[in-house]
């Protein structure tokens, strides 16, 4: 890796983890759970410009580096972070590599955003020991789809402005 993608990359870090703690700060939105995902924009844009393994390292290293912050590090809250962060990288990867000149940024993102929520809820059903959330899920998945359409949109915008 040179330094020059080194040092992007870790500037890419930095903004990513910026945008989570304005987001942890941020009061929370009518519907419990649900945020904007201010922080998938970085993502999406590392996936396209850098790859599958970029992309996930630095979710995951968000995450780690949110929940220290917050306080929250090996909580119910930061496995159901993770667990959303590593799936919606996978599923953003997935779907842009099969259908890599057919479909939008928009749509790979909400993809990612639908993947995202999936995960978590799974996660809260498994560390709770009920499937009660679930009944929340076509609630939350559009929610979730909703704010992929906008995090999609910022990083269609992004990434035409680079490119």
């Amino acid at each position: 890796m040179t330094t020059k993608r080194l040092i992007r990359l870790s500037m890419m870090l930095a903004m990513a983890l910026i945008l989570g703690l304005i987001e942890s700060s941020l009061p929370p939105l009518p519907v419990p759970g649900v945020k904007l995902g201010l922080a998938n924009i970085v993502n999406l844009i590392i996936l396209y410009t850098d790859g599958f393994f970029e992309s996930l390292s630095i979710a995951v290293i968000r995450v780690l580096l949110v929940s220290i912050f917050c306080g929250s590090l090996f909580s119910i809250t930061f496995y159901i972070s993770l667990s959303g962060a590593i799936a919606s990288v996978i599923g953003m990867f997935l779907i842009y590599n099969l259908f890599h000149n057919e479909i939008s940024t928009i749509t790979v993102s909400s993809f990612g955003a639908f993947i995202h929520i999936s995960a978590q809820l799974l996660t809260v059903s498994v560390l709770m020991n009920t499937w009660d959330i679930l009944y929340l899920f076509p609630l939350l998945s559009i929610l979730g789809v909703a704010t992929g359409v906008i995090t999609g949109i910022i990083s269609s915008y992004i990434l035409r402005l680079r490119l």
